[in-house]
Parts: structure tokens; C-alpha cells; sequence
């Protein structure tokens, strides 16, 4: 009996960190085959090359669907989007998966989504049903959902919502969340190791901000935070790359800018990788911006965040994540106050986001579901 084919893409670190042990399982499974595509962020030299860090981590990568970025648009959005619905009809057709799995919300996923579905191959979609009104990645994150046939949410609230978008039930497996299983398998480096590899004196802060993409406020929250940030003179900032959304540009401008002026207190990190980014938060004394590390990763871990803007709007927070207007003394203010708390938080805090139940159910789920009629599928109402 052949294997089913089980193939994943992964358009960026952020996807990448979420998947890494279900390709792990996958590669070692008995019951499936394990492809890989990667495309997106992934291929872009001014993001870090990151498919590079997915080969050292030891796996075959299959098939890349390329694309180009060459302004800081939403044309160049487009241009990625274009670019892959030219290129992925004929990856897809050598590669003939029997599932297609992708993660997440980005647009540079959307038009892998809707080749699959055009060419009638079934999508195993993680994490839908979440909500994050405050970007254009909330419409991309449902319309993959109504492109998908499988659907692996991350808790009983996201499930609810996927039925509410037309779903079968019998389709949807509320599994906890992959990112969070993937923290308690994650090797807990010294201290000392990542203070010395990202040259930090001392306590740290790290920024991890990207652009807003509805109704922005970008240059007042860029303006806010390295104002607060530059009067921060006893605590070290880490900068983190924002990603590829348009607007992005103006925050690297404003983070050379700020480690030309003290380089001595903060630092800039491109790409961590998996290992390097999940101990940074470990060690940080807060995270601050408005990155999905704030609302999924930092509680897991213990460490507080600060949340600025509305990009994560609508997610569920837990009481070690705050949020902060978008004015130089709300921002300032909050800092101040969560940066005299004690550090580390209750470990038994309760989770927004759960450690996945089992990757073995996961893949049994992936191996033996019928596909018979899959994309045949009704819309049915919520009750």
C-alpha cells in the first residue's frame, strides 16, 4: 500500500517555529511520506535566507516557489501573490501531494490555498478560527479556512468559530497549539551563551514589531516606542526583523537609526532560528510590540509583554500580557510599571494557547482520513 503524501509549506520563520516538530514526526513516520515546499519570506535575501536555517535543521526540501520583493509596497505584496500563483500550478503538479498542509494566516499562503483548491487537492489548515482584527492577515486567515478541507485548531473558541464559517465538525480537531509544544521541547540555553552570541550587557528588552496593515498607525507607534525606548539607559534593547508586510522599511530605518546612536545598549537580530528566538524570550524582561510571540509564546514561557497597536487585536490575552495605548506616556508608563514586576510568572497561569495534545494523533488523523469526496463539501449552518 503506498503512502500518503504529505506535503507542508512554509513561507516564514514565524510558520516555520509552529511546524517543526509535526515535520519532525512526519519525516520520522512509518504511515506517511513528508514533502516540503518552501516559498515566501523564506526566499527573500533581505529576510535572512531562512530556508537555510530549515536544510541545517535536516530537512529535504522538495520544491521552492519563488517569488521576488523588490519594494516595500502593497504592490510588492501583490507581486509575491502573483508570483506564486505563476509558479506553484506547476510545483504542485510534479509533487502530486495527497494533502497539503500550511499554517497560518499570511497572504503569501493565500494563493497557495487556492491553487490546491483549484486543482482539487485537499488542505489541512492549522489555526484557524482565530481572530486578529487589526490586520489584513484576519480575512486572509478565514478565506483559507473556507479553502480548506481539514482543519486543526488550538482551542474549543476557534473551533466554534470555523463551524460558524460553514465547517463540518467532523473536520475540525481542536489539537492545542503546535508553537506551544514545540516551547516545552525547545533546549533551554544558558543564559550566558545568549547574552554573549547577541552582545547584551545585562538586562534585556525585546522588540518585536511589525508593520499594521489596516487603518495604520505606524509612525505614531514607531515615533512612541523608540522615544520610550531611547530614555530606557539602564536596560539593553534587542531588536527583532519585522517582517515583509509593507511599511516595514520605516522600522528598520528606525532601528539602524537607533543602534547608531547607542550601540552600546541594544542589538539587532535578523533571524534567531527556532532555538535562539524561543530563549531570547526566555531571558528577556519583557517582549513589547505587537508579534503573535507576544500573545502565544511569551505566557507559555513566563516571561510578561506588552502589546502596542491593534495587529493582534482580538486574540485571547492571559493576565501576563498588556496592552498600551499608542501615546509616548501610555506606552512609557506601562513599561515602567511592568518592568518593576517580578520577572517570572506563575507557571500554572492559565494558558489562552495550549500545548498540543499529540503529534501521533495529529498524523493518525493525516493518514487515515478519508479524502474520498473531501472537496465536495457543503455548507452547514451554524446552529
Amino acid at each position: 500500500m503506498n503512502k500518503r503524501k504529505i506535503c507542508i509549506v512554509s513561507s516564514s520563520r514565524a510558520d516555520y517555529n509552529h511546524l517543526f516538530l509535526l515535520m519532525q514526526a512526519l519525516k520520522k513516520s512509518k504511515e506517511v511520506e513528508l514533502k516540503l515546499i518552501v516559498t515566501g519570506m523564506h526566499l527573500l535575501k533581505e529576510f535572512g535566507s531562512t530556508y537555510k536555517e530549515i536544510m541545517n535543521d535536516g530537512f529535504h526540501i522538495d520544491a521552492f516557489i519563488k517569488n521576488q520583493c523588490s519594494k516595500n509596497t502593497s504592490n510588492a505584496s501583490l507581486k509575491i501573490i502573483s508570483d506564486q500563483f505563476k509558479n506553484a500550478g506547476e510545483v504542485l503538479d510534479k509533487m502530486k501531494p495527497d494533502i497539503i498542509i500550511i499554517l497560518g494566516d499570511r497572504y503569501d499562503i493565500l494563493p497557495i490555498a487556492l491553487c490546491c483548491h483549484i486543482k482539487n487537492i485537499p488542505i489541512a489548515h492549522f489555526h484557524g478560527g482565530e481572530i486578529t482584527y487589526g490586520a489584513i492577515d484576519d480575512a486572509i486567515r478565514h478565506s483559507i479556512t473556507k479553502l480548506s478541507d481539514i482543519h486543526f485548531v488550538a482551542n474549543i473558541d476557534f473551533k466554534k468559530r470555523v463551524q460558524q464559517l460553514g465547517e463540518n465538525p467532523k473536520n475540525i480537531y481542536n489539537v492545542g497549539s503546535l508553537g506551544v509544544l514545540a516551547i516545552k521541547s525547545t533546549k533551554i540555553m544558558a543564559k550566558t551563551s545568549i547574552l554573549q552570541k547577541y552582545n547584551i550587557t545585562g538586562r534585556y528588552i525585546l522588540v518585536a514589531l511589525h508593520p499594521e496593515t489596516i487603518e495604520a498607525d505606524n509612525d505614531l507607534i514607531i515615533k512612541s516606542l523608540f522615544d520610550v525606548l531611547k530614555h530606557q539607559k539602564n536596560i539593553h534593547t534587542v531588536f527583532t526583523a519585522p517582517n515583509s508586510d509593507p511599511g516595514n522599511a520605516k522600522i528598520l530605518y528606525n532601528i539602524d537609526k537607533f543602534r547608531k546612536l547607542f550601540a552600546d545598549r541594544s542589538s539587532f537580530v535578523a533571524s534567531a532560528g527556532r532555538e535562539d528566538f524561543i530563549n531570547l524570550i526566555r531571558y528577556a524582561e519583557l517582549i513589547v510590540g505587537n508579534s503573535s510571540s507576544c500573545i502565544v509564546e511569551a505566557p507559555a514561557i513566563g516571561t510578561k509583554s506588552l502589546v502596542i497597536g491593534k495587529r493582534q487585536s482580538g486574540r485571547p490575552l492571559v493576565s501576563s500580557v498588556s496592552k498600551t495605548g499608542l501615546s509616548y506616556t501610555a506606552i512609557n508608563n506601562k513599561l515602567k510599571k511592568l518592568l518593576n514586576q517580578k520577572h517570572k510568572l506563575n507557571p500554572n497561569n492559565k494558558l489562552a494557547y495550549k500545548s498540543s495534545t499529540s503529534l501521533s494523533k495529529i498524523i493518525k488523523i493525516l493518514s487515515t482520513i478519508s479524502l474520498d469526496n473531501i472537496k465536495l463539501k457543503k455548507f452547514i449552518d451554524y446552529k
